[in-house]
């Protein structure tokens, strides 16, 4: 070496351990939100809406009432983006592709038409509004397929910020409460049977608790009948991840490699479960006990996300995001009632 030469000095990673200890806190604090948001969401008034916006709405009310410490910071990023994707692998659990034989050729059509329709022609209501492409892009798939399992899935294979992902669940969840009470007091005005207005509910709903909460109101064969409907929308909800993902980089932006594949590993891992409980691999326990982490993980990752998320930030948002779900909602629901009547859905 040449005396007088400065020698650069790379300092060395820190150790896996110390990494771990400062997670460990906003992990803490996330996991004890999730936990208190699965009670909450079993009252009565917070059961239709379901656990997941329930932490979100908590996680923003304490960021913007207590701020964030900065010892929960790395913990509730990693909640928001690993701990997220590790849901959706899990969720898998859930699928059951033989749920597409049960419900019929007719209604299988009905559910594709609202899935393909919806995510293009919300995702256009949303550009209309002037809503940000990857904001709308959220808002179409989580109306269109299964409110904010849908949504937290695809903001990971959009690459979307976590502002949208906060303000895209909310609304999902909000507008589903509105589209229950409709459908419970207004819909019997419609003229349709039960059976049509239980497979209206389960086509057009965001979440599971919210298609029960209006479809058991016409009975229990209505209720099974719309679950079902509703299911089938989520086993979709594998495809329609596979499509985001091969367009999300279709401007030419995104370059492929072996650790950022067109289909996200995670995505590829929630299929795969999903195969493997569809075939029998897995047994019913073990199904059940996947899908139950899944649901909490994803609920410590929006816990997460609520407190990464000022109440400021949905402010600047503005009331056109609110408009374009709304008409986007409104009109997904006239067409699946009129594809109903096309396709004589009795």
């Amino acid at each position: 070496m040449t005396p007088g030469t400065a020698v650069e000095t790379v300092p060395a990673p820190p150790p896996s351990g110390s990494v771990w200890r400062r997670r460990l806190p906003g992990l803490g604090a996330a996991a004890g939100l999730a936990v208190a948001s699965h009670w909450l969401a079993t009252l009565p008034g917070l059961k239709v809406v379901g656990p997941l916006t329930v932490a979100l709405l908590i996680g923003i009310l304490l960021r913007t009432a207590l701020g964030l410490s900065p010892t929960l910071v790395e913990g509730t990023r990693y909640s928001a983006r690993s701990v997220l994707r590790l849901g959706i692998v899990l969720m898998g659990a859930r699928l059951d592709f033989a749920l597409v034989a049960k419900v019929g050729p007719r209604v299988l059509l009905l559910s594709l038409a609202v899935i393909v329709c919806g995510i293009l022609g919300i995702r256009w209501v949303t550009k209309r509004f002037g809503v940000p492409e990857k904001l709308g892009t959220l808002l179409a798939v989580g109306t269109s397929v299964c409110g904010a399992s849908a949504v937290v899935a695809a903001s990971s294979v959009t690459r979307a910020e976590e502002e949208d992902t906060t303000l895209a669940v909310g609304l999902c969840g909000i507008l589903g409460t509105v589209g229950v009470l409709f459908f419970i007091f207004v819909g019997p005005l419609l003229g349709l049977s039960s059976s049509q207005l239980a497979i209206l509910s389960g086509a057009t709903l965001h979440e599971v608790a919210q298609v029960m909460a209006a479809a058991f109101t016409w009975g229990t064969a209505a209720g099974d009948l719309g679950t079902l409907v509703k299911l089938t929308r989520v086993v979709l909800l594998a495809p329609a991840l596979v499509v985001l993902g091969l367009v999300s980089g279709a401007g030419g932006s995104v370059r492929y490699s072996w650790k950022e594949p067109p289909i996200p590993w995670f995505v590829m891992g929630f299929l795969a479960v999903g195969c493997l409980g569809s075939v029998g691999v897995l047994p019913a326990a073990a199904k059940a006990t996947l899908s139950s982490a899944s649901v909490f993980l994803m609920v410590m990752a929006m816990a997460a996300m609520g407190l990464g998320t000022h109440i400021r930030m949905i402010r600047r948002a503005g009331m056109r995001v609110v408009y374009a779900g709304l008409v986007g909602f409104a009109a997904l629901a006239v067409f699946a009632w009129g594809l109903m009547r096309l396709l004589s859905i009795q």
